[in-house]
């Protein structure tokens, strides 16, 4: 009985242990070509590839929202400006993010010099609880309204401000597609 008891506790153990050093993630993410709308992520819509829109591709940015506390962000400031950590790209790979205690939220943003695009927002969840998916969601509309004031009525009525409640182990299976973009998570080792 009692070898029993130790074998379950060390599975226990065990478990928690596996959760402990799953707790850090490499995220990578693949933006479409253009915004849903088929306007470029920068530069000026209609005008195509040419010399004005040499730069149409997002700078990208992940920041990881909690129910509580400041959101936290992944790009490089310089001077009073941020820089994305992928300039001008469709992919980029974030490494090394904090992602527990879950629910833990992500939002994908488009590093503009004055305002923000939103390419995507979504919760990650445990795969059998959606407690305290609720706080989580009203931290990311608050990180919304901060760091993308402008979000247009178009992209609110495309349902961008809305955020998908996926399983965080479904997005390291395979990646998770997204309103304008899909991301995968591989854990760090």
């Amino acid at each position: 009985m009692r070898s029993a008891a130790f074998a379950l506790l060390m599975l226990f153990l065990g478990g928690d242990a596996a959760l402990a050093q799953g707790a850090f993630y490499d995220i990578s993410v693949k933006v479409d070509a253009t915004k849903a709308s088929k306007s470029p992520w920068d530069g000026v819509p209609g005008l195509g590839t040419g010399r004005p829109n040499l730069n149409a591709s997002p700078d990208i940015a992940v920041c990881v929202v909690r129910a509580e506390g400041k959101p936290q962000c992944r790009w490089r400031p310089r001077g009073r400006r941020l820089l994305s950590v992928c300039q001008n790209s469709l992919t980029c790979k974030f490494d090394s993010i904090s992602l527990t205690p879950v629910p833990v939220g992500l939002l994908f943003i488009d590093i503009d010099a004055r305002l923000h695009d939103l390419i995507d927002i979504v919760i990650l969840s445990g795969n059998d609880t959606a407690a305290g998916e609720a706080d989580v969601q009203s931290a990311l509309r608050a990180a919304l309204a901060t760091l993308t004031p402008g979000l247009s009525e178009g992209a609110k009525q495309r349902g961008l401000d809305k955020a998908k409640v996926l399983p965080l182990q479904q997005c390291v299976a395979a990646a998770c597609r997204l309103t304008q973009s899909e991301f995968r998570l591989a854990p760090r080792q």
